[in-house]
């Protein structure tokens, strides 16, 4: 359960950023991208797109432990 209500407590800001992220949402629906896995406890942390990835902190919400990830650069190669 969300600790605030954004839409009701700003819909104006709500309303532009959710356009913003539709249109990032439709853009990257189409690409390549990869689960990051809690190392601990093989949970899917985040998703992340093709692309340049630096050295990342995150905390596993299955199992609590907070894990550091290594840079990553990955995209799609040309078939030929």
């Amino acid at each position: 359960m969300p600790k605030i209500n954004i839409r009701q407590q700003n819909p104006e800001h709500y309303a532009q950023v959710k356009s913003q992220q539709d249109k990032l949402r439709s853009e990257c629906s189409t690409q390549i991208r990869v689960a990051r896995l809690c190392p601990y406890c093989n949970h899917k942390i985040t998703t992340i797109y093709k692309g340049n990835h630096g050295y990342a902190t995150e905390k596993c919400s299955n199992c609590g432990e907070e894990v550091i990830f290594p840079p990553i650069s990955f995209r799609m190669t040309a078939h030929k």
